[in-house]
């Protein structure tokens, strides 16, 4: 699962469910992509500040990290697309898996209005439940 956030200049936030992800060749770069038609308020942000979070977890060990970065919005593509519907059925399917009922899931993942952000990672943070829970990567424990 994908969580995006990001905030205005005012330092509202904004968030959105990410419907999927692409990591670019040089692994320092990933392009997110959400929904415009449900979260309007994201794309706005990222425009306006440049900047967004990315938060990917696995429902089923709750494994989680957060990439930080500057972000810009570009045109989606049909191969953004494609790994938009693979992304939501492999979410659907996992999370099914864990007893959640598809219905539930459904209004979750739209791939209506696809937009994709693309985040240069500056930051990484481990977000797994424990005592290394905020923690940087890279950064020893405290």
């Amino acid at each position: 699962m994908c969580i995006v956030a990001a905030t205005d200049e005012a330092g509202h936030p904004s968030a959105g469910r990410g419907i999927g992800f692409d990591v670019l060749e040089d692994r320092e770069t990933v392009d997110v992509i959400f929904s415009g038609w449900q979260w309007p308020r994201l794309e706005s942000s990222v425009r306006r500040t440049g900047r967004l979070a990315a938060t990917f977890v696995s429902p089923s060990d709750y494994v989680t990290f957060q990439l930080k970065g500057a972000a810009a919005i570009r045109d989606t593509e049909a191969a953004d697309l494609d790994s938009a519907g693979r992304f939501m059925a492999a979410a659907t399917n996992e999370l099914a898996s864990l007893g959640v009922p598809p219905w539930i899931i459904t209004p979750w993942l739209t791939a209506r209005d696809a937009r994709v952000a693309r985040l240069a990672i500056s930051e990484i943070y481990i977000q797994t439940p424990g005592p290394m829970a905020g923690m940087r990567t890279g950064a020893g424990p405290q």
